[in-house]
């Protein structure tokens, strides 16, 4: 199985895209059962949302308005992962 943790680029932002809230609520699930933290609280806390950003210190968090152009810019540091697609075999 792939780890979130293997997500994680020191050199490129990393943002995991959400299909639905179920999957986003899997996503904070697994995140929590890898030991990364949501700001400083459990994952399996928090409220779904559409996007979520992966940092290298095992910390997850919202993505807002900059995120969001970063998202659409198609920059090179700019990675964006469907969480869908991450977890088929």
């Amino acid at each position: 199985m792939k780890t979130i943790e293997s997500m994680i680029n020191r050199n490129k932002k990393v943002y995991v895209r959400m299909g639905n809230d179920e999957i986003c609520k899997r996503f904070f699930s697994q995140a929590e059962k890898e030991g990364f933290l949501f700001g400083g609280e459990k994952p399996t806390a928090m409220h779904p949302s559409d996007y979520i950003a992966v940092l290298p210190d095992k910390t997850i968090c919202y993505v807002g308005s900059i995120g969001r152009i970063a998202i659409g810019s198609g920059a090179e540091n700019v990675l964006v992962i469907d969480a869908e697609e991450f977890w088929k075999p």
